[in-house]
């Protein structure tokens, strides 16, 4: 298990990506990704809500059915492919890393994934970035001020070195 240390949270608050409003602005990239069946992952309920009400289904999307810490029930019937892990906050487990690389492998359009986690999501992202292909797009939430677009090829070599900085347990 790698443990988020008190010292890389401010650092970690910053987007790993490019900041937008809303995903709105990036429907149209977003279903070309689609289009050429490039993966598509979202982290966070409120990001891959958003994403599945415009009709878009990410090939795989992880989840803790919390926002804000709050308990959240979103709508994920047109998704039949699901997998659980328990991952504590501030922490990326072995099991997460394992189901992150597993569902990589097999996530398609036609097959899309959740990875409902119990606990918290919000590591996700680094395990996603280094074990995607390069073309992946990975979406995410920023509280109060919209959602990030990472392109694993630009973000590859910051979340490894965050990655490599995340405490071992």
């Amino acid at each position: 298990m790698l443990k988020l240390p008190y010292s890389l949270r401010e650092e970690l608050k910053e987007p790993l990506g490019q900041l937008h409003k809303s995903i709105d602005s990036i429907e149209d990239l977003l279903l070309q990704q689609l289009s050429h069946d490039k993966l598509i992952i979202t982290i966070g309920d409120v990001t891959t809500e958003n994403l599945l009400n415009k009709g878009i289904i990410p090939q795989i999307g992880i989840v803790d059915n919390m926002t804000r810490r709050k308990p959240v029930d979103i709508n994920l019937d047109k998704i039949d492919n699901f997998k659980y892990v328990s991952n504590p906050a501030g922490t990326i487990t072995d099991e997460l890393n394992d189901i992150i690389i597993d569902s990589i492998s097999m996530a398609t359009v036609d097959n899309p994934v959740i990875i409902d986690v119990d606990g918290e999501e919000d590591l996700a992202v680094l395990p996603c970035v280094i074990n995607a292909p390069k073309d992946t797009l990975i979406l995410y939430g920023q509280p109060r001020e919209g959602v990030v677009l990472v392109c694993v090829d630009e973000a590859y070599d910051q979340a490894l070195n965050y990655y490599n900085k995340l405490i071992k347990e």
